[in-house]
């Protein structure tokens, strides 16, 4: 074979590879596509709860009541779970009942544990009702004082398991519940006068 057909031969090989090289590699490389992971922003926990400072006083059952006041800000509330503890040996609770702050609730829990001084209480919005934003009375709590109670004053307090359901939170939308403290004093709850007997 000739020298020149040899070299031909060998420069068409290298022309061939050449552009096999060329078409493989120049190619447009297809875009991987940047997945970013959106973060679904939650309603912050704004809900505040707390108990009204003063009793009132109803005459037809000589009983006193607590309004359990709540602010929800931009929370939009569909249940409220309150749980609270009190001093049995200073008030007796007869009875807790739902406020105006939920338009005709759903009563989901209700129960007064008059020996270790608890409420459970829960009620929610109906389904297919619109969620509740703002300020209002979420329930009436009423008690009646222990006669003969030496105690000038007693605490009511709100336990960590008080929970707010809300629209859009997967956890509790409350930021805090604050309890009060009653006077009995103030209540004709005055210490028993201790008597005596003649021949002593």
């Amino acid at each position: 074979m000739p020298k020149r057909t040899l070299a031909l031969i060998v420069v068409l090989i290298l022309i061939t590879v050449g552009l096999v090289w060329l078409s493989v590699y120049t190619q447009p490389q297809p875009k991987t596509q940047v997945v970013q992971k959106q973060t679904l922003k939650l309603p912050p926990a704004v809900t505040t709860i707390a108990l009204s400072s003063t009793p009132d006083f109803a005459a037809t059952s000589s009983s006193y009541s607590l309004d359990v006041k709540i602010s929800s800000g931009e929370n939009k509330v569909t249940a409220v779970q309150l749980e609270m503890s009190y001093d049995p040996k200073a008030i007796n609770v007869t009875d807790i009942l739902p406020g105006t702050f939920l338009n005709n609730p759903i009563v989901l829990l209700k129960k007064i544990d008059e020996q270790n001084g608890r409420v459970s209480y829960a009620v929610a919005i109906k389904p297919g009702d619109e969620t509740i934003s703002g300020n209002g009375t979420i329930a009436k709590l009423v008690f009646k004082p222990v006669l003969g109670s030496k105690l000038a004053t007693t605490e009511i307090n709100f336990l960590p398991t008080t929970e707010v359901a809300a629209a859009g939170n997967a956890k509790s939308s409350l930021k805090s519940a604050l309890g009060t403290t009653i006077n009995l004093s103030t209540l004709g709850q005055q210490p028993t006068p201790t008597t005596t007997s003649d021949g002593e």
